[in-house]
C-alpha cells in the first residue's frame, strides 16, 4: 500500500519490488546477449535480431544436411516422375500396389523420404526448448522494467530523507527514518541504496519516515519562491494530519512525474523500436504501450510467484502519470502481417521446390492438396502466435523465416547445379559404355 498513514505524523513512501525468479542455463546467455545492447536505441530488438542469428547459425550444419537431403530426394523425384506417372495410371484403382511399386522404384533409385528427417527433429527440439526459455525470459524482462520503474519512483522519495541521523544543514532532507515501535533510529546511514544501516553496516529494518516540518516549508518555500499561494503561516497553523497530507501529496506527485521521466527517457530507448512502443507487448492496435495491470500481471506469471491482484494498487501508483502510453496503441498488426506474409513465402517455396513428390508420392495425388492446406495453415498459426505474443517473438519469428528462406534459397541453387553436374557425367559416362558395346 502507497502512502499509508501509520499514524498521524509518520507515513511510508515506498513501493515494494516485485520478486523476480533466478534465470538458469539457456536464459542467462539470453539475457548475456541482450545485454550486449543495453543503453542503445531499440535494445530490444537489437538483441532479439542478435538472439535469432546467433541460434539460427548454431542450428545451421543440421539445417543444411536437412535441406541437401530435401532437395536431393526432390531432383530424385523430379528424375523418376515418367516411371511414377506410369504407376499411377496402371494402378490407380489400388492404392496398396501402387504404394508398394513406387518403394521399389524408390529404392531402386536411391530415394529416401524420411532421410532428412532426424535433422529436422533435433532442430524442432532445439527449437522447442530455447523458445520455452525465451517466452520466460521475456516475462523476466517485462518484471524487470517495471522495477526498474519502482525504484526510479523510490529514488524520489529516498532525495527527501536525511541522509544520516546527524544531517540537520539541507533543507531538502526533511525526512526522518523510524525504526520499529515508531521510534527514530539513532546513529542511521543511508545508503546509496536508499537502505538505512547501522555503525555496523547492517541494514535497519525501516517502518516509516517522520517529517521535519520547519525544514520542509523552508525547502517548498524555495522552489516555489514565485508560488504566492503557498503561506508559511498558513501552513504551520493547520492540524498535524493536514500537513502530513499535503508532504505526502508533494512527494507523491514528484515520485510520479520522476517515474514517468524515467520510462519516456531510458527506459522507452531501449523498449520501443520504429512503430512500436513496448516489444515486450504484442504489436496489435489492441494492446497498449503500457498495459492495465490484468494484461501487466498475465505478462509476468512466469517470472514470479510473489505477485498477485492485491498489487494492483502500487501499479497503478508507479503508472499513474503515464495516462498517455496506457491510452497509446502498441502497434499496428505490421509484424504481425509481416510473420504470415513471409512464412506463407516460405512454405510456397518449398511446395514448388517439393512439386513432383507432393503429386506423385499418393496414387491420387491427394499430398499435393494436404501440402496446399498446410500452406496457408502454418501462417495462420504463427499469425495466432504473433498476435498473442510480444513483439519481441514477432521479431524472432520473422528474423528466423528470413534466415531459413535465404539459406533455403541457396543451399537449393547449390544442390541443383550438382545434382545437374552429376547427372551430366553419368550421362557421358553411360553414353561412353554403350558405345564400347557397341564397338565390340
Amino acid at each position: 500500500m502507497n502512502f499509508l498513514a501509520v499514524s498521524e505524523n509518520l507515513i511510508n513512501f515506498n513501493v515494494e519490488k516485485i520478486s523476480s525468479i533466478n534465470l538458469e542455463g539457456i536464459g542467462w546467455a539470453i539475457k548475456w546477449l541482450f545485454d550486449l545492447f543495453k543503453g542503445f536505441p531499440g535494445a530490444i530488438a537489437l538483441g532479439v535480431i542478435l538472439f535469432t542469428l546467433a541460434l539460427k547459425t548454431l542450428v545451421l550444419p543440421l539445417d543444411i544436411y536437412s535441406r541437401v537431403k530435401t532437395k536431393k530426394q526432390s531432383l530424385l523425384m523430379k528424375e523418376m516422375r515418367p516411371q511414377m506417372e506410369k504407376l499411377q495410371k496402371q494402378y490407380a484403382g489400388d492404392k496398396n500396389m501402387y504404394n508398394q511399386k513406387v518403394l521399389e522404384l524408390q529404392r531402386a533409385n536411391g530415394y529416401n523420404p524420411l532421410g532428412a528427417c532426424l535433422p529436422s527433429i533435433i532442430s524442432l527440439i532445439i527449437f522447442i526448448v530455447v523458445f520455452s526459455s525465451f517466452s520466460t525470459y521475456s516475462n523476466y524482462a517485462t518484471l524487470s522494467t517495471y522495477n526498474k520503474l519502482v525504484d526510479s519512483y523510490n529514488d524520489s522519495v529516498v532525495t527527501y530523507v536525511k541522509q544520516s541521523y546527524d544531517d540537520n544543514d539541507n533543507n531538502e532532507h526533511f525526512l526522518l527514518v523510524i525504526g520499529e515501535d515508531f521510534e527514530e533510529i539513532k546513529g542511521y546511514t543511508l545508503g546509496d541504496d536508499g537502505k538505512a544501516y547501522d555503525a555496523e553496516k547492517n541494514i535497519i529494518k525501516v517502518i516509516g519516515y517522520k517529517v521535519d516540518f520547519n525544514k520542509f516549508t523552508l525547502y517548498y518555500a524555495s522552489i516555489n519562491a514565485e508560488n504566492e499561494d503557498f503561506d508559511k503561516e498558513e501552513f504551520n497553523a493547520k492540524k498535524e494530519s493536514e500537513k502530513m497530507e499535503f508532504v505526502a501529496e508533494f512527494v507523491q506527485l514528484n515520485a510520479r512525474k520522476l517515474s514517468a521521466e524515467y520510462y519516456r527517457g531510458e527506459l522507452k530507448k531501449e523498449t520501443s523500436f520504429l512503430w512500436i512502443g513496448n516489444m515486450w507487448y504484442p504489436d496489435s492496435a489492441l494492446n497498449k504501450e503500457v498495459p492495465a495491470f490484468s494484461n501487466f500481471l498475465s505478462s509476468v506469471t512466469r517470472a514470479s510467484s510473489g505477485i498477485n491482484a492485491s498489487y494492483e494498487e502500487s501499479y497503478n501508483e508507479v503508472t499513474f502519470n503515464l495516462s498517455k502510453e496506457k491510452d497509446r496503441a502498441n502497434g499496428y498488426f505490421i509484424l504481425i502481417l509481416l510473420s504470415i506474409g513471409f512464412m506463407f513465402l516460405q512454405q510456397f517455396i518449398m511446395m514448388r521446390s517439393q512439386k513432383d513428390a507432393n503429386e506423385l508420392s499418393t496414387v491420387d495425388g491427394s499430398a499435393a492438396s494436404t501440402n496446399k492446406m498446410m500452406m496457408v495453415i502454418m501462417p495462420i498459426i504463427f499469425g495466432v502466435f504473433s498476435f498473442f505474443y510480444s513483439a519481441a517473438f514477432s521479431t524472432y519469428m520473422i528474423v528466423n523465416t528470413v534466415y531459413g528462406l535465404i539459406s533455403m534459397l541457396i543451399i537449393n541453387k547449390i544442390v541443383t547445379v550438382r545434382f545437374d553436374k552429376n547427372q551430366g557425367k553419368r550421362a557421358i559416362k553411360n553414353a561412353a559404355s554403350y558405345n564400347r558395346k557397341r564397338t565390340k
